[in-house]
This record gives structure tokens, C-alpha cells and sequence, in this order.
């Protein structure tokens, strides 16, 4: 098996419709009896022992076939028959599963489905020992499993219903020296005891600046997903995160962590006409000065001329002028501490909001090399804010993967899941079987959208359809690379069986 982001359609592998396996095993029963046929001919002559060697081989390699396909055939009946009008499922929660089973009991169907929470491996164990019909998972059947179903006879298809990513991004318009990160690297920037607290940690081409994590708190199906499918943890929790991850009720906690508010990036573009309102008041507040001062000095000059005046028994009128001079001084100088006043405070006001877009500003700076994770449908919603990173796995070229609809349905995006329904092709021949997933196929679409998930193509929920109404040959999920059959009556699709 491919990794397990790997995708149900990314690279179409060996398929085989019912069509092709039988014409196989009828060719391989029909070549093999015709060499026995042609060597038992020639077994008389002389000389032919080398021969005789590889007839036997062969005949036996046929008796051993002829047996195995006996035993499977005789395994096949011996399955458990399942209960007329009802369908059974099994899987994990978090799916839209739960949502379509309930839905479909309640449209007035007589057909009864119902849907177990075994866990992905004791629901495949049960599908192929015929106890279950159908598997709801967010990954593909593994070797053994597919060999468990195949020695019972029981062919599997699967069907895509929807998928989920998780995105991890910075801010817009910001940079950290790259734009692709590996699936380690995520794992090692966010994993219980990381010691990455700079960019540069992370190898050569990134920038020397902090790096802070942040994200959703538990109660956000992506703290989940991403806990499994990134940090390994089969129940997630706080403790399998670094210590200093910042946990948010919301995304929109997380995605300002990542981006600052809209109001600060609204102060900090206000900062320089503030500041050149601010430079222009302090420069008034200084021409404003030698006036109040000179005021001050010319009510001096007054007092003294007043007192002197006295002293020396100035005429009346004299002394009068004196006093009115130094009434004059006075206005003046009370005159000019109110507009210094006046224009204090005025300074204290710009230089207040001065400090507020310098301080946003402060912030919006600060959170350059902040990072944390959303769920794909979070993230379009606010793509002119967030930078996403590319991902790789680490293994083999770097193929660096931008998420989007496609690379996520298709399975190419290394933090996609693909949510699957495995069944028989014993189970898609029962009418209920096929009657519950032709309901989820017609809903599967504006359901995805409703729950925030990436919902599967039209066309492939079409071909899909068709396999169920038998209007198609299904695509078998095989394991065995072998080149692509193609039929007149077979769909062309992107839909892809799992690897």
C-alpha cells in the first residue's frame, strides 16, 4: 500500500472489472490445459524428460488453482447471509456518514441501515468475513485486509464521498525565506517538545525570524485530524502539542494569531500621516514658546515700571499708563498660556493615537513567523489573508503540493483524507445496499458543502452512481499494478481505486 495520504484517486493503478478477472482466470484455466494436452502428446517420444518436468510442474500449478479456486468458492458460501431489508456499516466518527444513515431511515424507506463505531480495522476485519456491508473510513484497505476479503472470494469497491485537508499557513504578503515544508517539518514544529523556535531550525533557506505555533483548540475537528494524520497521536490531545501551542475556540482566533487584527493593519497604514501631524503640532508647540516667554518678561518690565513709578511719585497720569501697560502685559501673556494650552493638549491627543499605530504596528510586525493550521474550507474563505505552504513528503523527490479542490480530492495533497465507503461486490448486488448508496451519492455533494468539506466532482459522483445501478462496471480496489483495461461500456473517470 501506498502512505496513507496516498489517494483512492491520485494515479490510476491496475483495475479490473468483473469482465476482465473472469476472462482471466478462464484464460490462464484454458492455457494451462492446453500445455498439458500438447506435453501428454509429446510424452511418448524420447528424450523428452526436460519436458516431462515442466508438464507436471504445470499440471500441478493447475490442480493447485483448480483447489484454491474450490476453497474460495466453498469460503464464499460459508460467509453469513445478511438480514433481508437491513444494511450494516461500521467505521470511525467524524464522517457525513452518521448524517446520511440518519437522514436515509427517516425518508421513508422500508429498508433499515445501521452504523456501528468498531474503529476502522475491526470494520474492515467484519466486511470481509461478511458481517458488515459497508465501511466508512478515511483510508484505504491494507494488503492484508485485501487479502482477507480475496480468500473468501469477495471483490471490494470503494467510493469517494468527500474529502477534508487540513492548510498550514503564515500571513500574506509575509515571508520566512519558503514556501514548502515537508510533512517532518510540520510534525517537528508543532510535536510535544520541539525545540524549533526560529525559522532558520528549520534548514537552509529559511529566515532568521521567530517562529511562534498556534491553532484550534480540541473542540475543532481539525485539532483531531490534524493530531492523527501529523503528529501520529491515535487520541489527541494537548499533551501531544508544544508546550507554548496556542490554542483558539476559533478559526478566526487562530487566523489572527497568524495575520494581526484588520484594525491594527488599519492603525499601523495611518502611522506615517499621524506622525507627520504629530511632528507638525510638536513644531508649533516650539514657535510658541519665545512667545509665551517673551509675554512673561514684558509683564516683568511692567511690574517694575508700575513699582518704579510709585517709588519715585510719578505724575498720576504716568503711573496710570504704568498700570495699564502692566494690565496689557498681563492679557498677553494669559492670552498666550491659553493657546500653549491649547495646543498640549492638542499634542497630547495626536501623540496618543501616534502611539497606538506605532504600537499596531508592533504587532503587525510581530506576527511575522507565525504560523498555525485550518481546515481547507476555512482557509479559501480567507486566501487573500493566509499564505499556505506547499507540502512534500519526505521520502523521494520533493514534490511540493499546493492544496486546493483538486490536489485534495485527487489525494496528491499529503495533509488530505479522503472519506471512503469500502463494500462488496457480494453487498452492492443487494437493492438495500444499492438503494442507501445511490441516497448518499445524490446528497454527497451539497452535503460536503454544508459540513465545510470538499466535496467530490459531479461527473465522478455520476460514474460512481453508475457502478451502483449496474449502468457501469465498478472499478475493483486492486493492489497489483498491472496496465489499465478499458471497455466501450466502462466510464472514463478520475476517480481512482485505492493502491
Amino acid at each position: 500500500m501506498t502512505s496513507l495520504m496516498s489517494g483512492l484517486m491520485s494515479g490510476l493503478m491496475s483495475t479490473r472489472t468483473r469482465r476482465t478477472h473472469r476472462t482471466r482466470t478462464a484464460l490462464t484455466a484454458g492455457l494451462a490445459a492446453f500445455a498439458l494436452l500438447g506435453l501428454s502428446a509429446c510424452s511418448e517420444e524420447p528424450a523428452q524428460d526436460a519436458t516431462d518436468i515442466v508438464a507436471d510442474a504445470q499440471a500441478q500449478d493447475y490442480r493447485d488453482d483448480q483447489a484454491e479456486s474450490q476453497r474460495v468458492r466453498e469460503a464464499y458460501r460459508q460467509l453469513p447471509q445478511p438480514t433481508s431489508g437491513t444494511v450494516r456499516i461500521s467505521g470511525n466518527r467524524g464522517s457525513l456518514t452518521p448524517d446520511e444513515v440518519f437522514a436515509f431511515n427517516q425518508s421513508g424507506t422500508s429498508t433499515d441501515v445501521s452504523m456501528t463505531y468498531d474503529g476502522e480495522d475491526a470494520a474492515f476485519a467484519a466486511l470481509c468475513s461478511g458481517e458488515i456491508d459497508i465501511v466508512d473510513s478515511s483510508r484505504e484497505v491494507t494488503r492484508a485486509e485485501f487479502e482477507a476479503c480475496r480468500r473468501v472470494g469477495l471483490d471490494l469497491v470503494q467510493f469517494q464521498v468527500a474529502s477534508d485537508a487540513v492548510v498550514v499557513a503564515t500571513k500574506n504578503e509575509s515571508d520566512v525565506g519558503g514556501d514548502c515544508l515537508s510533512t517532518d517539518q510540520v510534525r517537528e514544529i508543532y510535536r510535544a517538545g520541539s525545540p524549533v523556535t526560529r525559522w532558520s531550525q528549520l534548514g537552509d533557506g529559511f529566515d532568521d525570524v521567530p517562529l511562534k505555533v498556534g491553532g484550534p483548540n480540541r473542540e475543532n475537528n481539525a485539532f483531531t485530524f490534524f493530531g492523527q494524520y501529523v503528529l501520529g497521536a491515535p487520541q489527541p490531545a494537548m499533551t501531544n502539542l508544544r508546550s507554548d501551542y496556542r490554542a483558539f475556540d476559533t478559526d478566526q482566533g487562530s487566523r489572527l494569531f497568524v495575520v494581526g487584527r484588520e484594525k491594527d493593519y488599519d492603525l499601523a497604514g495611518k502611522l506615517r500621516e499621524r506622525s507627520r501631524k504629530r511632528e507638525l503640532i510638536k513644531q508649533q508647540l516650539s514657535d510658541w514658546y519665545p512667545v509665551v516667554n517673551d509675554a512673561k518678561d514684558e509683564v516683568q518690565v511692567a511690574r517694575e515700571e508700575v513699582a518704579k513709578g510709585q517709588r519715585d511719585q510719578r505724575p498720576l497720569a504716568t503711573q496710570q499708563a504704568d498700570q495699564a501697560r502692566l494690565q496689557r502685559a498681563i492679557e498677553a501673556l494669559e492670552a498666550a498660556q491659553r493657546r500653549m494650552r491649547v495646543l498640549e493638549a492638542r499634542k497630547r491627543e495626536i501623540t496618543a493615537v501616534w502611539e497606538r499605530s506605532v504600537n499596531a504596528r508592533k504587532r503587525v510586525q510581530a506576527s511575522r513567523g507565525n504560523v498555525a493550521y485550518f481546515r481547507f474550507s476555512y482557509y479559501e474563505l480567507f486566501e487573500e489573508q493566509l499564505r499556505p505552504f506547499e507540502i512534500t513528503t519526505p521520502e523521494g523527490e520533493r514534490n511540493c503540493i499546493f492544496p486546493s479542490q483538486q490536489t485534495i480530492t485527487s489525494g496528491e495533497y499529503p495533509l488530505a483524507r479522503r472519506m471512503l465507503l469500502t463494500t462488496t461486490q457480494r453487498s452492492l448486488e443487494r437493492s438495500e445496499v444499492a438503494e442507501f448508496l445511490l441516497y448518499y451519492l445524490k446528497n454527497a455533494e451539497d452535503d460536503a458543502t454544508r459540513a465545510r468539506l470538499v466535496s467530490v466532482p459531479a461527473a465522478d459522483i455520476e460514474v460512481q452512481k453508475a457502478w451502483v445501478t449496474g449502468d457501469a462496471e465498478p472499478v475493483f480496489v486492486e493492489l497489483d499494478p498491472e496496465p489499465i483495461v478499458t471497455t466501450d461500456e466502462q466510464p472514463s473517470t478520475s476517480l481512482q481505486p485505492a493502491r
